[in-house]
C-alpha cells in the first residue's frame, strides 16, 4: 500500500501531552496517530502520577508528573480539551507547566485553549475555544483578555473552512475539529500527511 505520510526536516524532539481529569481523549487522537506513525517520541505529563480518566473512561498512566520537565528536550506541547477543566485552569501549578512552553508549537483544543488565556500566552492573539464568552466572564476572566476570541457560539453559526486559528505558534480548534486540528499540528512539526488518510 502507497505511503499517504512522509516527515520533512530533520531532527525530531519530543510532544509534551498534558492531561487532566475527564480530558477528552478522541480531540487528540488523530493527532497522536500521526505522531506514531512517525516515530516521534511523546511524553504524557499530569499533575502527579496517578491514573487519569478520560472524558471517554479510560484509564491513562502519565509517563512524569509536571515537576519532571528538562523543557529543553521537548519541541511542541499538547493540550485536550476536558469535561469539566476548571481544576486545570485555577492549579497556578500546571498553568506555570505551561508557560515553560512559551514560543513552542502548542496545539489547544476545545476548551483548553482557556489555559493559555490564563497563562497570559494568547494576549492579542485571535484563537477559537469551545466555551462561551460570556460564561468566561462571568468566570472572572476580562473581556480583553477574549476580545479575538471566537466562541463556541460563533464557531457553529459561523464556521471557519479550515477548521482551526493559527497564530504564530499557535493553534486553536474546537472538538469538532479534531481531524484538520490533528493534521496541522503535525504539519507545524513537519509531517505531512494526506488528509485522505482520515477520510478528508
Amino acid at each position: 500500500m502507497k505511503k499517504l505520510y512522509k516527515i520533512i526536516g530533520g531532527k525530531m524532539s519530543k510532544t509534551a501531552v498534558l492531561i487532566y481529569d475527564s480530558f477528552c481523549n478522541f480531540e487528540i487522537s488523530v493527532a497522536l496517530e500521526i505522531l506514531a506513525l512517525n516515530n516521534r517520541e511523546i511524553v504524557v505529563f499530569a499533575k502527579d502520577t496517578e491514573v487519569v480518566t478520560s472524558e471517554e473512561g479510560l484509564k491513562i498512566l502519565p509517563d512524569k508528573d509536571i515537576y519532571d520537565i528538562d523543557i529543553g528536550e521537548f519541541d511542541s506541547l499538547l493540550l485536550p480539551g476536558a469535561a469539566d477543566i476548571e481544576a486545570a485552569v485555577e492549579d497556578e501549578e500546571i498553568i506555570e507547566f505551561i508557560k515553560k512552553f512559551n514560543g513552542k508549537i502548542i496545539g489547544a483544543i476545545s476548551i483548553a485553549p482557556i489555559l493559555l488565556v490564563k497563562a497570559g500566552m494568547l494576549n492579542g492573539k485571535a484563537f477559537m475555544a469551545g466555551v462561551n464568552k460570556e460564561d468566561l466572564l462571568e468566570e472572572g476572566f476580562l473581556e480583553a483578555e477574549l476580545v479575538k476570541m471566537k466562541d463556541w457560539n460563533e464557531c457553529i453559526e459561523n464556521s471557519i473552512e479550515d477548521g482551526y486559528i493559527l497564530e504564530d505558534k499557535i493553534i486553536t480548534s474546537v472538538s469538532y475539529n479534531f481531524i484538520k486540528f490533528g493534521l496541522q499540528f503535525a504539519k507545524m512539526l513537519g509531517i505531512e500527511i494526506s488528509p485522505k488518510s482520515f477520510g478528508i
